[in-house]
């Protein structure tokens, strides 16, 4: 699995993520609800925690289709690991 830094059309291009993470057991996940489907991302909040040990922090964005709010984006960034762009 690659990690990858989310990156503008506009920037060089996409980067790896340089990380010493080699377990989410007992770290901190940010988890980014664009609330398109609730339903889904519920599951891999649960399974994050049942299956992995991760300590979830939800964070809902106000309107999934805009950009996240600073305020969200700072109080993520807190988190050990950021999950964003869920979708099947």
């Amino acid at each position: 699995m690659d990690i990858m830094i989310p990156v503008w059309g506009a920037a060089a291009g996409a980067q790896i993520a340089a990380s010493s993470l080699g377990s989410i057991k007992g770290a901190t996940v940010a988890l980014v609800d664009d609330n398109f489907d609730s339903v889904y991302t519920d599951e891999v909040e649960l399974h994050l925690r049942e299956q992995y040990g991760a300590v979830v922090k939800r964070f809902n964005k106000p309107n999934g289709s805009h950009p996240s709010p600073l305020s969200l984006i700072e109080e993520a960034a807190k988190c050990r690991v950021a999950i964003v762009g869920i979708g099947m």
